[in-house]
C-alpha cells in the first residue's frame, strides 16, 4: 500500500510539472500576439445598475484610439440612473448608442439576453465584449484586441486581472485570476481553446452563432466561455496578453460576494466539450489530491525527506513559472506568498466547483 500511494503521489506531481512546463513553453514561444489588422468594432457591454461604474468606462471607451467602432450598452432593467447616463453620452457623442430593456422574457437569463440584444443590433464587423466594471489599460484597446482579426482568426482571447488592493482576499483574487490565465492561455496557444472571459473578448460577428445562446437562455453563465468552447478550435483564436489589450476590473471585498461571483462562473464548466473537462479535470485534481497526499504522506511518517524533496521541486518548478508568467502578463505576484495561495486554491476549487454544480438559482446580479 505505502509503494502504491508513493507512486500514485509521484505521478500526481508529474502530471502538474508536464502541465506547468508546457503552459510556460507554449506561452513563451508565441509572442506574436497583436497584429495590424483594423476591421470595425462594435464594443457590448450589457449593464445591470451600473451608474456608479459606467462614466468612467465611458470616458476611456470614447477615446479609443482606432478607425472604426460604435459602443453598445445595454441596460438591463436597471433602477438606478444607468439609463439616463447613457443617454447623455449618446446624445452628444453619435458612436454611443443605448437599448433599453424594461422586461425579460420567461426563457432567458438576464445577461444573456442583453448580450442577445446587443449582438443584433451590432453594426460592425468584431464583437468586443467587456463589462461595467471593467476599464481599459490603454487607449489602443480597441486596436489590439481587433488586431489579430485576419483571414482565419475568429475568436480573439484577452486578459482582464483586477486591481490590486490590501488585504488577503484580494492577493488570492489575484492568484486565481491568474492561474486561471494561465490555463486558457496555455491551452489556447497549444493549440486547444477551451474558455475566454467576457471581461474581454472579441468574436467575429458573422461566426457568433446566436441560435445556440438562444438554446442556452436558461443557463445564468456561460456567455463567454461556453461560446468559446464551441466555436474555438486550433487555428482560428489568438490571445492578446500585451498591457495595452488588458482591462482591469473591479475586484470583491467580502468573501460571500467572492464565492457567489465565482459560483456563477464555475457554473458553466459542466457544459464543456468532453475533451476539455477531461483536461481540467486531470489537471485540477492532479493539484487537489497532489496536496492531500503529501499532507498525509508526511504526518504519517512515510520516507519524508523524499516526499519533502519530491513536493519542493514540483513547487519551486511552479512558482518560478507563475512569477514569471505573472510579469508577463504585467499581474507580478508576491512570490512569498504563493505558497499558501497555492493551498488555498486547492481546497478552495473543489468545494466551490461542488456548490456551483449542486447551486440551482443562479443569479447575475
Amino acid at each position: 500500500m505505502t509503494t502504491l500511494l508513493l507512486i500514485i503521489f509521484i505521478s500526481l506531481l508529474l502530471i502538474q510539472v508536464y502541465f506547468f512546463v508546457r503552459f510556460d513553453w507554449a506561452i513563451k514561444s508565441n509572442n506574436k500576439d497583436a497584429g495590424d489588422h483594423k476591421p470595425s468594432v462594435s464594443v457590448i457591454v450589457a449593464a445591470r445598475n451600473e451608474a456608479e461604474n459606467l462614466p468612467k468606462l465611458l470616458e476611456l471607451l470614447v477615446k479609443q484610439d482606432h478607425p472604426e467602432f460604435e459602443i453598445i450598452i445595454i441596460n438591463d432593467r436597471s433602477n438606478d440612473d444607468t439609463k439616463l447616463i447613457v443617454e447623455s453620452y449618446s446624445a452628444v457623442i453619435e458612436k454611443v448608442r443605448l437599448i433599453n430593456i424594461e422586461e425579460l422574457p420567461s426563457h432567458w437569463t438576464g445577461k444573456k439576453h442583453a448580450i442577445y440584444q446587443g449582438i443584433q443590433k451590432a453594426r460592425n464587423e468584431i464583437l468586443l465584449f467587456t463589462d461595467a466594471d471593467c476599464l481599459p489599460y490603454s487607449n489602443r484597446w480597441i486596436s489590439h484586441m481587433s488586431g489579430p482579426f485576419s483571414k482565419g482568426v475568429d475568436i480573439v482571447l484577452g486578459l482582464s486581472p483586477y486591481q490590486k488592493r490590501k488585504g488577503f482576499l484580494n492577493q488570492f483574487i489575484q492568484f486565481e485570476t491568474l492561474f486561471v490565465a494561465l490555463q486558457y492561455v496555455g491551452f489556447t496557444k497549444l493549440g486547444n481553446p477551451y474558455m475566454g472571459i467576457g471581461r474581454n473578448m472579441a468574436v467575429r460577428k458573422a461566426k457568433y452563432n446566436l441560435a445556440w445562446l438562444e438554446s442556452n437562455a436558461h443557463l445564468e453563465g456561460g456567455d463567454d466561455d461556453l461560446i468559446v468552447n464551441k466555436l474555438a478550435r486550433k487555428g482560428n483564436t489568438a490571445v492578446v496578453t500585451q498591457k495595452e489589450g488588458q482591462t482591469c476590473s473591479i475586484p470583491e471585498t467580502k468573501w460571500s460576494a467572492y464565492f457567489k461571483q465565482k459560483t456563477r462562473h464555475l457554473s458553466a464548466g459542466q457544459y464543456y466539450q468532453k475533451k476539455d473537462r477531461t483536461l481540467l479535470a486531470v489537471f485540477t485534481l492532479s493539484i487537489l489530491f497532489g496536496w492531500l497526499l503529501f499532507l498525509s504522506l508526511l504526518v504519517s511518517a512515510i520516507n519524508p525527506y523524499f516526499i519533502l524533496t519530491a513536493f519542493t521541486l514540483r513547487s519551486l518548478s511552479f512558482y518560478i513559472i507563475f512569477a514569471r508568467i505573472g510579469r508577463k502578463f504585467g499581474s507580478p505576484v508576491n512570490l512569498w506568498a504563493i505558497p499558501l495561495l497555492d493551498l488555498c486554491y486547492s481546497i478552495y476549487y473543489p468545494i466551490t466547483g461542488l456548490k456551483a454544480l449542486l447551486t440551482k438559482n443562479i443569479q447575475w446580479k
